[in-house]
């Protein structure tokens, strides 16, 4: 058996165990324990020293590499946090824009409303007033109010459909 699988037979578990903690894995504190043994294996001036020496460096070079997979772990995950603000942004911003594309078309199609279903759909639907409210400032009664309201519904709900259809349609195919 040559000296470098002496060395590993003898120091490869306790390396393991040092790395551990460090790493939170044993797959890769195992990895991370055989990369410094290839690191060894090129440092002829190293091996030709006495053991306690060999040891030292091995246990130096396990512990610098487990600092640099934190790091590199470390900077992964603030990529992924990055990466995934900028999703939820560009969500945010689609969303900002269709909600003002939905409220420009409604209000466009709000204006080709007759006058009476316009102005209770308006005091109802963006003013917040209660029906009661509405039929007192319009001087009419609550079921026209009512029935006004209805009225204006069906309306947008037709126009509406067909840029319902159509937005489906762009954002589907």
């Amino acid at each position: 058996m040559s000296g470098i699988e002496t060395l590993f037979k003898e120091y490869f578990v306790r390396l393991t165990v040092y790395a551990y903690p460090f790493v939170d894995s044993e797959e890769v504190a195992k990895d991370i324990v055989q990369e410094a043994f290839i690191v060894l294996m090129d440092r002829t001036d190293i091996l030709a020293r006495p053991e306690r020496v060999i040891k030292s460096f091995l246990y130096s070079t396990v512990k610098n590499q487990c600092l640099n997979y934190k790091r590199r772990q470390a900077t992964a995950e603030k990529i992924h946090v990055e990466l995934k603000g900028e999703e939820e942004s560009e969500t945010d911003q689609l969303t900002d824009l269709i909600r003002a594309e939905i409220i420009g078309v409604l209000h466009n199609e709000l204006s080709t409303l007759p006058d009476k279903c316009q102005h209770v759909c308006k005091l109802i639907y963006f003013d917040g007033k209660k029906y009661e409210e509405v039929a007192r400032l319009l001087n009419i009664s609550l079921n026209t109010v009512k029935s006004q309201r209805q009225r204006a519904l069906r309306l947008l709900k037709s126009k509406l459909l067909l840029y319902l259809v159509a937005f489906l349609k762009i954002l589907f195919i």
